[in-house]
C-alpha cells in the first residue's frame, strides 16, 4: 500500500547524479528498486483507479507507466548512463509516445510536477485543433477556464509566424499558434509528496483535466488517420 514517498527517494537521486556510473549502479541495485522503483510502482498502483476511470484504455501497468533509469545517450554528449529522478507517464495503451496526449507526475531533486501534455510534432492533431478552435471557440474557451480554475497554467512551443484568424477570442492567442501543449499544476509544495494524500492530490487534479483528455485524445485520432 501506497504511503507517500520518503526522503530516501531523493538521496538516492542524489546518490546517482553524483555517482552516475555502472559500478555504483551494479553495487546499489537493489537500493535502487527499494528506494527509487518500487515507491513510484506502489504510487502509479494507487492511482490507477482515478486514471482507468477517466479513460479505460490508459495503460496502467507500472513497468509501461515509469521511466527507464537508464539514458540513451546515443545522441548527446552526456553520456552519463543514468536518469537522476524518474517520471510516470500515464497514455493511451499501445500508441506510439512522440506527438500523443499524456499525463505525467514527476519528481526532481529541484522540483516536482503533474500536468498533462502534448510534446513531440503531430502537425495533423494541432491543424484539427485549431479548426475546431475557429468552429466553436467557446468549447476551448470553457477548457482553458476549467484547466485554470484547478490550478494548471498551459503552455507550450508556438509556431512563430502564424496568423490568427479574425475574430478569435483573445483567449485563445496563446494557444492557437501550439505546436506542442502542456497543462501544468502550479503551486505545489514539495512536502506533499511525503504523504498518502498526494495520490488524492493528483487524482483530483488528473480528473480536473479530463475534458482536455477527451478533446486531445479524440484530436489525436483524427492526427493518426491523417498523417
Amino acid at each position: 500500500m501506497f504511503q507517500g514517498f520518503n526522503s530516501d527517494l531523493l538521496s538516492f537521486c542524489a546518490d546517482i547524479r553524483f555517482n552516475n556510473n555502472k559500478a555504483f549502479m551494479d553495487e546499489h541495485r537493489q537500493e535502487y528498486y527499494q528506494k527509487m522503483r518500487d515507491p513510484y510502482y506502489a504510487f502509479i498502483q494507487a492511482l490507477a483507479p482515478a486514471m482507468l476511470a477517466i479513460d479505460g484504455e490508459i495503460e496502467v501497468r507500472p513497468h509501461k507507466c515509469l521511466s527507464r533509469i537508464n539514458r540513451d545517450t546515443r545522441y548527446t554528449k552526456d553520456k552519463s548512463p543514468y536518469r537522476d529522478h524518474h517520471w510516470v507517464a500515464f497514455r493511451q495503451a499501445a500508441i506510439p509516445k512522440d506527438g500523443m496526449p499524456f499525463f505525467w507526475f514527476e519528481i526532481r531533486l529541484e522540483e516536482i510536477s503533474w500536468g498533462l501534455g502534448v510534446w513531440g510534432e503531430n502537425r495533423p492533431m494541432f491543424d484539427a485543433l485549431r479548426r475546431r478552435m475557429e468552429a466553436d471557440p467557446r468549447e476551448m474557451q470553457h477548457i482553458l477556464q476549467l484547466a485554470n480554475d484547478a490550478g494548471f497554467i498551459v503552455d507550450g512551443q508556438r509556431w512563430k509566424k502564424m496568423k490568427l484568424p479574425e475574430g478569435l477570442p483573445m483567449a485563445l492567442a496563446g494557444v492557437y499558434p501550439c505546436r506542442t501543449i502542456y497543462f501544468e499544476k502550479q503551486n505545489i509544495d514539495p512536502s506533499w509528496i511525503f504523504e498518502p494524500t498526494i495520490v488524492d492530490r493528483v487524482a483530483k487534479d488528473f480528473t480536473a483535466l479530463k475534458p482536455v483528455w477527451k478533446l486531445l485524445r479524440g484530436l489525436s485520432d483524427i492526427g493518426e488517420e491523417t498523417v
